[in-house]
């Protein structure tokens, strides 16, 4: 089990990583890190869910690309994934609202299994929560939470809300996109509200989902059917506020005769649970990814649009590419926790996170418009997309994560 507050020497212990935050990008970056003869500490306001209803299936979901895939598997978490249950697809579906705008991938055409997999967010963070109890060096502080933060010539002093104060050589922000530690470093945020909200349910699926995920785009936001389970999907309708509150508040068989309507019955008849939530869209990015004796990770450092299920494995790949200059940095004797290596993961990390942003901005604004040009110029775009074998190729790599420089715990590693 974690260490609790009664457990833990807080008032004494001194660490080399403090990490801000369990969930999974936290999670995979502790993991990363240790065995290393680094001494870290995740802390953590909530522990994480280990056990649930067999038949349950979570509202969060996450598309992991298969970067994200090797990084779990290399830090000994996939397994046990796996034993819990994950969906591959293997197909992706897009159409226009219009119906003249259609692209079709299919993984079998670069000569790949599946396009990645659709796992449910509780299921990856048990995974690695268990995985970080099998190591020695990691120690979990739960229920905890950081209030203060005072930098020291040779530590970062942090407070806890018990009153307890400890001490590391450097914090790591994964605390997500409202980040206590950014904030407390005074680092500014650039935001972009997309005026949307996201609606999410699980629908059952009784005519089959074909391993394929299914995207169309509406007027108001894109609708996508993720395939969490042979006979369910995850849904996500980004919408305007309006409609994602009348979304919410319909009866079970009305949300699904709408899910049917919208979908074209591309998916055949649908069975809806009474559970949905709803939360706003908004992308940012913060300004610096560093501050003294801090660095900021995940949806700590950037937060995108889920429009193409991104979010996850850019934190991922910050958590590779963070874990790898600091290891690097240790094995060659370099002060692994000043700012000259930590710049190396921001120089790294920034450009990428960036670019996924406002492609997705964009893409968000191009298709969320009813605008007879802007039509036109879409569904053109689809088909000519669709048409060609070499750019459907570029996509699926990029969307694989495969189509750039992949970190190497990123890597798939070869037996033996």
């Amino acid at each position: 089990m974690p260490a609790s507050r009664e457990d833990s020497p807080l008032s004494s212990a001194d660490y080399d990583i403090l990490v801000a935050g369990g969930g999974m990008v936290g999670a995979a970056l502790a993991c990363a890190l240790a065995g290393n003869r680094l001494r870290i500490a995740v802390v953590e306001k909530q522990p994480p869910q280990l056990e649930w209803p067999p038949e349950e299936i979570d509202l969060r979901v996450s598309a992991i690309n298969h970067a994200s895939r090797n990084l779990l598997e290399n830090i000994g978490a996939w397994d046990a994934i796996c034993e819990h249950g994950i969906q591959p697809y293997r197909e992706m579906r897009v159409w226009d609202q219009s119906r003249l705008g259609d692209i079709h991938f299919d993984s079998a055409s670069i000569g790949e299994p599946d396009l990645g997999h659709i796992i449910q967010n509780r299921i990856i963070q048990a995974a690695l929560w268990q995985q970080m109890q099998q190591h020695a060096d990691i120690e979990l502080l739960t229920p905890a939470c950081i209030t203060q933060m005072d930098p020291e010539p040779d530590a970062l002093s942090l407070m806890l809300d018990d009153g307890n104060r400890i001490r590391c050589q450097l914090a790591i922000a994964a605390d997500g996109a409202s980040s206590r530690l950014r904030n407390m470093a005074g680092i500014a945020v650039d935001v972009h509200d997309f005026e949307q909200y996201a609606v999410v349910a699980t629908v059952g699926t009784p005519d089959g989902h074909h391993e394929t995920a299914w995207q169309r785009f509406l007027p108001n936001g894109p609708l996508a059917f993720l395939p969490v389970s042979p006979s369910a999907c995850s849904i996500v309708w980004s919408t305007t506020e309006s409609e994602s509150l009348e979304l919410l508040d319909l009866e079970s068989s009305a949300f699904c005769d709408r899910l049917v309507e919208v979908s074209e019955g591309r998916l055949g008849a649908l069975e809806c649970s009474p559970q949905r939530a709803r939360f706003p869209l908004r992308s940012q990015h913060a300004q610096s990814y560093l501050a003294e004796r801090l660095v900021l990770v995940g949806d700590a450092a950037h937060q995108i649009h889920p429009l193409a299920g991104q979010g996850v494995n850019l934190g991922f790949r910050d958590a590779a590419v963070l874990a790898g200059t600091i290891l690097h940095a240790q094995s060659s004797g370099e002060p692994w926790h000043g700012r000259p290596v930590l710049r190396r993961y921001e120089r790294a990390r920034r450009g990428d996170n960036q670019l996924t942003r406002k492609s997705m901005e964009a893409f968000n604004s191009l298709f969320s418009n009813s605008s007879p040009p802007l039509r036109l110029v879409r569904n053109f775009g689809l088909r000519a997309a669709d048409s060609s074998h070499i750019a459907k190729r570029f996509f699926m790599q990029q969307a694989l994560g495969t189509g750039m420089d992949v970190p190497p715990l990123c890597r798939k590693r070869l037996a033996g």
